[in-house]
């Protein structure tokens, strides 16, 4: 049974408020975690419409400290972040590890789906994002002033600067995922696999969460997430969606650089 109430927590003096389903405290949570720009929004759209359909609030806490001028930093390692994170809910919208998760019970018994992608494509990805593409926070605040200088910095440097220069902070949060690659409670979806059977990810998530899902209900997830360009537009947010596009944008020198730096994130992560 889902009875919701409102829960306020005061991060950085900036209070946010969630609904927090409090009915079903013995059940296990459902977590979703993903990469930045590694197929992390098309993931949490099927993890949220498939909430949704089973009854279920979706709990998007990056999503809430986002809105509220908020940075990941603000709240990543905050403990009041324990108090919204129970059993019998369903949490979206992670793009970093919050590592003081792994102390929490609930997280322990979790149900977790973890979607990465390779990091070299993946900060290309980023690049004509912050460029061009990524929604800017409405809320005066940090969190609009950082998405504005990240706009301001894509636009005035070169790619192939602007890669090496955001690799050092992927490939940090690449490195805290590891542990999830080794869990046996997460099912691992590797972006490259999925791009092209977005139906076959949708019955594998629903599986994983313990959910029974209809041909209807997927065809009507499916509706939303199924799309790839037919040819490229670096304004828009799914702008090429094809693997391996780091071999097409980047110089060679660069792309060798890159290789070295994620030489680990590259072995663990399975990719060469």
């Amino acid at each position: 049974m889902s009875v919701y109430d409102k829960k306020v927590i005061s991060i950085k003096d900036v209070e946010v408020s969630f609904d927090i389903n409090t009915g079903a405290l013995g059940e296990n949570a459902v977590i979703c975690f993903g990469i930045r720009k590694s197929g992390s929004t098309m993931l949490h759209k099927i993890v949220n419409q498939m909430a949704e359909l089973k009854g279920y609030l979706p709990v998007d806490i990056p999503g809430v400290m986002f809105s509220n001028g908020l940075t990941v930093s603000d709240w990543k390692t905050d403990k009041r972040i324990g108090e919204i994170f129970v059993g019998g809910n369903v949490y979206t919208g992670f793009r970093a590890f919050p590592s003081l998760f792994s102390s929490m019970p609930a997280y322990k018994s979790a149900r977790k789906v973890f979607m990465f992608r390779d990091p070299r494509d993946a900060l290309v990805s980023q690049y004509f994002s912050d460029a061009y593409s990524h929604k800017i926070p409405e809320r005066e605040g940090k969190g609009r002033d950082l998405f504005l200088a990240k706009r301001e910095e894509a636009l005035n440097t070169d790619i192939n600067e602007y890669v090496l220069t955001k690799s050092a902070a992927l490939r940090q949060t690449c490195m805290e995922y590891i542990p999830l690659l080794h869990d046996d409670s997460c099912l691992k979806l590797r972006y490259e696999e999925y791009v092209f059977q977005k139906k076959r990810l949708i019955f594998h998530i629903a599986k994983q969460y313990g959910w029974e899902l209809s041909d209807d209900e997927a065809e009507s997830i499916l509706k939303d997430v199924d799309f790839v360009p037919e040819e490229e537009n670096e304004k828009r947010f799914v702008r090429k969606a094809i693997p391996g596009d780091h071999r097409e944008k980047l110089e060679k020198s660069t792309i060798r650089k890159l290789s070295h730096r994620f030489g680990r994130v590259l072995e663990e992560f399975d990719y060469y």
